[in-house]
């Protein structure tokens, strides 16, 4: 999908969701939450995350320090392919591109003082309603917990999805769970299975000439990226193959095609919604300047130790 806005329309945004007296406007937001300008950043022990209210809540930095992890949104007309997106699974109910009320359309600031809410609208197609909510839990570390909420006249079996644009470069892995690798219509992913853990070393020579993908059950409730000496780990609820949507899998590896980001995925159980019910889910952030043992030698098993010792 390709939407522009002009710096006309953008401001135009920023002023309506933030500007003085209007009915979206939260009087005080939490304590750890500050605005800067049309942004909103939460400062928890070394990390920041940068918000973007007028681009679906959704997460445009996140920074170790000075060290950017993500790939952030880098000029005021691009609005896809950056961040960190929140989706419905199975993918297949939307197909591409993404729903824009949901994913790219602003949200509105929620009024619980003690959490950073951002609400969507109600998408017409679908019925849902996304809801995010931030809230650091310790040091380095932010949880994100999701709300679907079925808007429509019938019952709909939809499972939370996050994703995460990293830039092109280190290496991704989790603990492998009970399905083989699979990568739909794309190019395999060129992983290795080492111990119990599925890696993925990016190498941009080894990118085809389309995107590729690999999708994996796993095991445990966590993936991790690392790259250049720091670590984002992503902890959720673990589900067995069974309670994850048809067609999808747990986890998830995509690269695009012309080498400019890699997504990490993730996706809870598949839930079925009567009208008016809603699903929630927690993701635990989790992001570390690795020791320098560990960052001269990123050794994959000693990784994964260290990884579970931050759970």
């Amino acid at each position: 999908m390709s939407k522009c806005y002009s710096l006309i329309a953008f401001l135009a945004m920023s002023v309506a969701l933030f500007g003085c007296g209007k009915s979206n406007q939260v009087e005080q937001l939490p304590v750890f939450c500050k605005q800067d300008g049309s942004r909103l950043q939460i400062k928890q022990g070394n990390i920041t995350m940068e918000i973007m209210p007028q681009v679906a809540g959704r997460v445009s930095s996140l920074k170790y320090g000075g060290h950017e992890i993500l790939v952030a949104i880098a000029d005021l007309d691009k609005i896809t392919d950056w961040g960190t997106v929140f989706w419905s699974s199975p993918q297949s109910e939307w197909s591409w591109p993404p729903i824009e009320t949901l994913d790219s359309k602003p949200y509105t600031l929620g009024s619980d003082e003690d959490r950073l809410v951002l609400i969507s609208d109600v998408d017409k197609k679908t019925g849902y309603q996304f809801t995010k909510t931030y809230l650091p839990v310790g040091d380095d570390r932010i949880s994100v917990t999701y709300r679907i909420t079925n808007h429509s006249d019938h019952e709909k079996n939809v499972a939370p999805l996050e994703v995460t644009r990293l830039p092109p470069s280190g290496d991704l892995f989790y603990p492998r769970g009970d399905t083989d690798p699979i990568s739909g219509i794309f190019y395999p992913l060129d992983v290795q299975r080492i111990g119990d853990l599925t890696w993925y070393h990016y190498d941009a020579k080894k990118i085809r000439t389309d995107h590729h993908k690999i999708m994996q059950d796993g095991k445990e409730g966590w993936v991790a990226y690392v790259d250049r000496g720091y670590l984002l780990v992503k902890e959720f609820a673990d589900n067995p193959p069974a309670a994850i949507a048809q067609g999808e899998r747990e986890i998830e590896f995509f690269t695009h095609v012309e080498r400019i980001f890699i997504e990490m995925k993730q996706q809870g159980a598949s839930v079925a919604l009567a009208p008016g019910e809603h699903l929630e889910w927690e993701v635990i952030w989790h992001v570390k300047k690795l020791p320098d043992e560990l960052a001269k030698e990123p050794e994959p098993l000693a990784l994964a130790d260290y990884v579970r010792s931050l759970l």
